[in-house]
């Protein structure tokens, strides 16, 4: 079977519901600090907090950095002190299990995990 190409200058045609490959967007999840959005909020964690315990997020980033997808906060170490996990951050698996189904929900696809169980990499078609 041969398949013709269009003469030079002409766009090439493809067959109903088999479009060219569209590139895809690409979606990075990250754990943040809450209060870090806002310099206010900073302030009444820090007051509020108890043995200077602060509130997480499992957020969404495409690659512009722009924040796609944002879950419920949960308490949880500075970041910069150690990494979370459920046993002193209780609520991190509920919140990245809401996360996750709010993304899948919108048509994205994991594609990719790492070490950590919020290391995680999400991706659809561009347009969808």
């Amino acid at each position: 079977m041969t398949t013709e190409r269009p003469p030079s200058g002409q766009p090439e045609q493809h067959a109903p519901g088999f479009g060219a490959p569209r590139p895809e967007d690409r979606l990075r999840i990250e754990v943040e600090d809450a209060a870090s959005s806002k310099w206010w909020a900073r302030i009444l964690y820090t007051f509020g907090s108890q043995y200077g315990r602060t509130e997480l997020r499992f957020v969404g980033r495409n690659e512009d950095g722009r924040t796609l997808y944002a879950s419920d906060t949960f308490p949880g170490p500075p970041l910069d002190q150690t990494p979370p996990e459920e046993a002193w951050a209780p609520g991190l698996e509920a919140s990245l299990s809401q996360l996750w189904r709010e993304i899948a929900r919108d048509g994205w696809s994991e594609s990719s995990r790492g070490a950590k169980p919020c290391e995680l990499t999400f991706s659809r078609r561009m347009g969808s």
